[in-house]
C-alpha cells in the first residue's frame, strides 16, 4: 500500500514522498531494513526517542504522533495505535479469506504456530507476529493481512475483563478457538470463571456463520456452547464425546517427537509432532480441527507437524552438563503449564528429575496457595525441586531436605550442577521476569 493511502485512511499527514510499502515495526531491536517505523507511546517508554536508531537500521518510513525531523518521510496521526487499529478494520474487511482467532490461558502461541504451519502446506497463511496478543499486537499482526493470503491466524489474549471483546471485534474471525483455561492474570481477572467468561467473548461472531471449536475436556464447554452464536460447535480432547479425540499419546525424547492416535468421522490415524510434550497432541488435535471445518482434507497436511517450529525455550531439548538432558522451559509460566512440564519430567523413567523454578507471575491473592500446590503436585514425582523467588516462601516443608529456596540465579546453578550426572534429566521454568533462561543457558552444553 502507498504511503499516501495510509495516510487517507488514518486521516493523517503525509510528510515527504509517497512510497510502496507493505512490512511494518514497533521496535527498532527488530527492525529490518525496508520497514516502516510506528513510534508507540507507552507509560515506559516514548517510541519517537528511537526514530535515530530507525533510520540508522534502513527503515522506509514513520508513523509518528507529533512533529518530527527525520530524513524519511511520515504520516503524522493523532494517535499511532489508533493509527493501527484504522488500518487493521480496513485490511479486515478487505480481506476475503478465512480468519482464525485463537485464545486461552495456555498454548496460544504453540497452537497458531501449528495451525499455521498445517494450513501453510495448501496455501499462504497470514499469522500473528511473534506472541504479539494484546491491544497493540492485535493491530500491528493486522498491518499486512492482505488478499495475497488465503487464511489469517490470529493469537489473541488478555489481561483485562472487556479485552477479549475489544480484540474480537477487531478480528471478526468466523473461526474461533478456544485452547484451555487454568489460573493466570489474575491480577485483572478475578477467577477461573471470570477467565472463561472473559475468554468466552471470542465465541460471539460477527454473524451467524461462525464456528466454533472447543476442548471437550474443559469444565467450561458447555458453558462455552451456551454462550456461542456460531451456526456449529467442533471440541477436540481426550474425552470419549470429542469429535476430535486424541488417544494414547507417547513421547520420543530422543528424537524429539511425540505421537498420537486421532480419531475422528470413524477414522483413527497415526500422527507425530515435532516436540516433546502430551499437551501439545491437543493443540494438535485442534489444529487438524480448525482445518477440516474450512474444508481442507488433513491427511494433505499431517506431515507439517513434523516441521512446526515452537517458540523458543518451551520445552526445548537440549544436552547438558555430563551428557544429560535439560529441558529448558523457561519462555513463561503459570500454575497449569507448570504441572504439565512436571508430568512430562515425571514420565522419564530411569532418570534423576530435577526441576529448576522460577515464581510464577501474576497471580495475585492466591500466588502462594498455587505455588504451595505446584510443589505438593511435584514433591512425589521428582527428586530434587529447587527454586528461586519469594513466591515460594510459604512452602514450610523441613523433612524434605530435596526441596531449596535460594536467593539467586547463580546459587540455584551452583546447587545443582554437582548433583547432575548422564542420568540426569533437568527442568527449567518460571514466569518470563525470573528470567530462568539465564540458569538453562549456563546448564546447556
Amino acid at each position: 500500500m502507498e504511503l499516501k493511502d495510509l495516510a487517507l485512511l488514518s486521516n493523517g499527514s503525509l510528510r515527504g514522498d509517497s512510497l510502496e510499502v507493505s512490512e511494518f515495526s514497533i521496535d527498532t531491536r527488530s527492525i529490518e531494513k525496508g520497514e516502516v517505523y510506528i513510534a508507540i507511546e507507552g507509560p515506559n517508554f516514548d517510541g519517537h526517542d528511537f526514530i535515530e536508531d530507525a533510520e540508522k537500521k534502513g527503515a522506509r518510513a514513520l508513523i509518528v504522533s507529533r512533529e518530527v525531523s527525520s530524513i524519511l518521510p511520515f504520516i503524522l496521526v493523532n494517535n499511532t495505535i489508533g493509527f493501527m487499529e484504522t488500518i487493521a478494520v480496513h485490511n479486515r474487511s478487505s480481506f476475503k479469506g478465512n480468519v482464525i482467532g485463537i485464545t486461552g490461558t495456555n498454548g496460544k502461541t504453540t497452537s497458531k504456530q501449528i495451525l499455521s504451519s498445517l494450513l501453510s502446506q495448501i496455501h499462504k497463511t497470514h499469522k500473528t507476529d511473534g506472541n504479539k496478543n494484546n491491544h497493540i499486537g492485535v493491530p500491528f499482526s493486522m498491518l499486512n493481512m492482505e488478499n495475497l493470503y488465503k487464511s489469517s491466524v490470529i493469537e489473541i489474549g488478555t489481561s483485562q475483563v472487556g479485552e477479549i471483546k475489544n480484540l474480537t471485534n477487531l478480528v471478526k474471525p468466523n473461526v474461533a478457538a478456544i485452547t484451555n483455561v487454568s489460573s493466570g492474570h489474575l491480577q485483572g481477572l478475578r477467577d477461573t470463571d471470570s477467565i472463561a467468561d472473559e475468554k468466552g467473548d471470542i465465541l460471539e461472531f460477527y454473524d451467524s456463520k461462525g464456528i466454533a471449536v472447543l476442548p471437550r475436556d474443559s469444565s467450561y464447554f458447555k458453558f462455552w456452547c451456551s454462550k456461542t452464536n456460531g451456526k456449529k460447535v467442533v471440541s477436540f480432547g481426550i474425552h470419549e464425546d470429542s469429535d476430535f479425540k486424541v488417544m494414547n499419546p507417547s513421547i520420543d525424547i530422543e528424537n524429539n517427537l511425540t505421537s498420537f492416535q486421532l480419531m475422528h468421522d470413524g477414522l483413527i490415524e497415526e500422527y507425530s509432532i515435532n516436540g516433546v510434550g502430551v499437551h501439545n497432541t491437543l493443540n494438535a488435535a485442534m489444529g487438524l480441527a480448525i482445518c477440516s471445518v474450512i474444508g481442507i482434507d488433513i491427511s494433505e497436511v499431517k506431515e507439517a507437524l513434523h516441521k512446526v517450529n515452537f517458540p523458543k525455550r518451551r520445552l526445548s531439548i537440549h544436552k547438558s552438563i555430563a551428557n544429560s538432558i535439560l529441558i529448558d522451559d523457561s519462555y513463561n509460566s503459570n500454575p497449569a503449564s507448570m504441572k504439565r512440564s512436571i508430568d512430562l519430567i515425571a514420565s522419564m523413567n530411569n532418570h534423576k528429575k530435577i526441576c529448576l523454578f522460577g515464581g510464577m507471575k501474576e497471580l495475585a491473592e492466591g500466588s502462594s496457595s498455587l505455588h504451595l500446590d505446584v510443589y505438593e503436585y511435584a514433591k512425589d514425582k521428582v527428586d530434587y525441586f529447587h527454586c528461586i523467588g519469594e513466591e515460594w516462601n510459604a512452602i514450610q516443608d523441613f523433612d524434605n531436605t530435596n526441596f531449596k529456596i535460594f536467593s539467586s540465579h547463580e546459587e540455584l546453578y551452583e546447587s545443582v550442577k554437582d548433583l547432575i550426572d548422564m542420568d540426569t534429566v533437568t527442568l527449567v521454568k518460571g514466569s518470563r521476569s525470573t528470567r530462568m533462561d539465564i540458569v538453562a543457558d549456563k546448564l546447556k552444553k
